[in-house]
Formats: C-alpha cells, structure tokens, sequence
C-alpha cells in the first residue's frame, strides 16, 4: 500500500494538471471536490457508513482543522505557482519531509538514526535532479518560494491532525469520516473564493469539452484514492514514512509524462530517478528489519 500511494498520486498531480489548461485553479478545485464528495458518498452508502458522519463529538473541531489545512495548502500552492516556476514549486513542496521528520523528532519524540537523516535528504536531493531544478538559480526567499515552503509545512501539520483523530482515544475517527470532512470543508472554503472570483461560470467550458471531462473525471477519482490509501498508511505507518515514500511521486509523474506526452528526460534526470528509487529501497528494507526486531525481542527475552 505505501508504494501504491505514489503511484495514485502522481497520476492525480497529471489528471489535475491537464484539467487546469481549461479552466482556473479554483474552478478546477470545486469540480475536482464536488466529484470526490460523490464519491465518498456513494462508498460510504455502500458500505452503510453514512450514520458515522453524525457521530462527531470529541473530533468535530479537529475535522474542520483538517479542512481548513486542507484549503491553506492548495491555496499557497496556487499562490506560489503564480509567482514562480512550477518546477521549482514541486521541489519546494517536497520540502514537506523535513517538516514532517522534525515534528516528529520534537513533539512525538522519534529516535532517527543518521542514516534516516541521510537517505531522506539524499531522496530529496534526487528529486531536484529528477525535476530538473538548477540549484545555481534558486532563490530560496522568493515571494513564490515562501508561499511553496508554507504550503509543504501546511501538509506535514496537516498529515499530523489526520493521524490525531484517527487515534482519539475517545471518539477515533474512521478514515472516510475524516476524508469526508477534509474534501467538504476544502469545497466549501473554495466555493468561497471561486464565486466573487467569477470563476464558476467557467463551469460551461465542460460540456462538448471531452478532454477537460476526462480529465476531471480521473482528478476526482484520484482524489478519491489518495484519501483511502494516504489515510490507510498514516493510520498504519509512522507519518514520516509516508512522506519519505511520497518523494517517488515525482519520479512515477515524470514516467507518465514521457508515455503519455512523449517528454524527455536528461541523463541528469533519470540518474535523480536512480537516486530516488534506490533510496526508497534502502528506506523500506531498513524499515522492515527494525519491524522484524521489535516483534522478535520480547520473544528472545
């Protein structure tokens, strides 16, 4: 499940980005939620979950905390692209890693080893590479820039109150509840923004506009899969594991790119794809080892 998430992602990081040559980020932001809040409608009807989401003492403040971290880091994002390049702006939101890796260092008191520290900052050095970042040219304290690190520390407080509700030790929240808010709240403080923008009347631009319906279409159900398998790996993994693996993101969107849209990569980029996939693999095998000794030493003692 942690090497599959990278893979619905990176796929929604390309259905969403072929919709925005259609329409506006907000206009795309309500389409892609709305289709996502039928979706897990009609999931949670299917599995007679739908009373859950009345059952809310104890999480509702939480919940609408994720919503509106949910909202903050779309809009930076938005922001951020506006005002500097949209490689640079993947890379920075990758910087959400190092948040993550922090908090959990300092509020849930994480022990990393050095070599934690190492492959997380090597994989992260492999997707500059990967995404074909000049470090020569990089303005770390561009406006754009700002906004692009504020976004990726939204995420990383944001993958942490996730993990809370799933764990309230009285009321834990199930991981459709939670998506279900997160993507309602997200909507509805985007339809906020998307109305006295004018941006909804480009609502029309979807029909006869098969390409924008496809797109929109495979946003939504991406969208959909990311809250059932992010939620289902934070509940079940450490949440800087999951970041960690969430730095393959950009090497599978890179792949799709040259399939589907025939883009090249450098030699310098594929030797970042190396890096990153060879990190990824020595931080799931270090990973599995520490498992098998912690279910091991209580036996042997």
């Amino acid at each position: 499940m942690l090497l599959i998430l990278p893979v619905i992602w990176g796929s929604y990081y390309v259905a969403s980005h072929s919709a925005l040559a259609y329409m506006s980020t907000f206009s795309v932001g309500v389409a892609i939620r709305g289709l996502t809040l039928v979706l897990l409608t009609a999931i949670m009807a299917c599995r007679k979950e739908l009373g859950s989401l009345v059952r809310l003492k104890h999480i509702w403040k939480w919940l609408l905390a994720i919503g509106l971290m949910g909202f903050l880091l779309d809009t930076t994002a938005f922001i951020g692209l506006k005002l500097s390049p949209a490689g640079i702006g993947t890379a920075l939101l990758k910087c959400d890693v190092l948040f993550v890796n922090l908090i959990s260092a300092w509020l849930y008191h994480e022990r990393f080893t050095k070599t934690d520290w190492a492959l997380t900052l090597v994989m992260l050095f492999g997707v500059f590479l990967v995404l074909g970042i000049d470090f020569r040219h990089l303005e770390l304290f561009n406006p754009g820039n700002i906004f692009f690190i504020l976004s990726a520390l939204f995420v990383s407080v944001n993958a942490f109150l996730i993990k809370k509700v799933q764990h309230h030790p009285v009321n834990p929240g199930s991981d459709m509840v939670i998506a279900y808010y997160n993507n309602l709240v997200t909507m509805i403080l985007f339809l906020t923004v998307a109305f006295p923008m004018g941006q909804m009347a480009e609502f029309s631009r979807i029909a006869g506009n098969k390409s924008l319906t496809v797109a929109l279409l495979l946003s939504g159900l991406g969208q959909t899969l990311i809250y059932v398998v992010y939620y289902h790996n934070l509940r079940r993994n450490p949440v800087w594991l999951v970041k960690v693996i969430l730095l393959l993101m950009p090497v599978f969107s890179a792949f799709l790119g040259f399939v589907l849209f025939r883009e090249t990569m450098t030699a310098v980029q594929l030797i970042g794809v190396a890096v990153v996939l060879a990190g990824a693999m020595a931080m799931l095998i270090l990973t599995h080892k520490r498992d098998a000794a912690k279910q091991t030493a209580p036996a042997e003692q």
